[in-house]
This record gives structure tokens, C-alpha cells and sequence, in this order.
């Protein structure tokens, strides 16, 4: 059965048909967003050098105050990210080579949250 609304309506029935899309499209960003982190923190433990293990098992995320994520390193690991990522000087001179681990990840991480964000949006 169609509704029949009128010429005068159409406008407000519109806008509302509108709001209700826009409603469910950010929630599912928000579902997506959760999604690619949790994807994010298991590939950063997989992928993170393994001496003791404790640098890898603590990556974790969160969840920011306008819904955005953030993958992070609890302390006191924290600080250990930029010197392996990137390498360092030696004190005794020389330099240790990177162990190049968050960039790969945060490349395939961006590629999924497109395709599952183009997938969603055309529905």
C-alpha cells in the first residue's frame, strides 16, 4: 500500500526519509570505525617485534568523545613505538635499524575501512 501525501508534505516527508538514511549511515561508520580498530590492535600485536612480548600485547584502542578511534600503546611500552618504527642512534655510536610494523598495518587498516565504508553506502 502507498501512502499519498501532498504537495505541501513532500518537502517535510523528504527531510525526514533523509535524516532517518543519515542516522543509520554514521552509526554504521561508528560500527565500521570499531570494527577496522579491534582489526588494528590484533594485526599490531601479530605484527609488532617480539623480544619479550610485552611491547606487543599492549596495543590496544579506544573509543574518543566525537566516536572517532584511536589504536595506541599502553605504558610503559609507549614510548618504544617511534624508535622501533623509525630506528635510532646507538649511545655507543651507529644506528639500529627500523622495524618497520605500525605502517603497513595503518596502510591495510585506511584500504579496509574504505571498502567496508563504499560497501555499506551502497546498499
Amino acid at each position: 500500500m502507498v501512502n499519498k501525501i501532498s504537495i505541501n508534505e513532500l518537502s517535510k516527508a523528504i527531510e525526514k526519509e533523509v535524516r532517518n538514511w543519515t542516522k543509520e549511515a554514521i552509526d554504521d561508520v561508528n560500527t565500521i570505525k570499531k570494527e577496522v580498530a579491534k582489526e588494528g590492535v590484533q594485526a599490531l600485536k601479530a605484527r609488532s617485534p617480539q623480544r619479550t612480548g610485552d611491547y606487543a600485547k599492549n596495543w590496544t584502542s579506544k573509543t574518543l568523545k566525537n566516536d572517532d578511534q584511536i589504536i595506541y600503546q599502553k605504558s610503559p611500552t609507549a614510548s618504544l613505538t617511534h624508535l622501533l618504527e623509525k630506528g635510532h642512534a646507538k649511545r655507543d655510536g651507529g644506528r639500529v635499524a627500523a622495524q618497520v610494523h605500525i605502517a603497513p598495518v595503518e596502510e591495510d587498516l585506511v584500504a579496509n575501512f574504505i571498502r567496508k565504508l563504499e560497501k555499506r553506502l551502497s546498499q
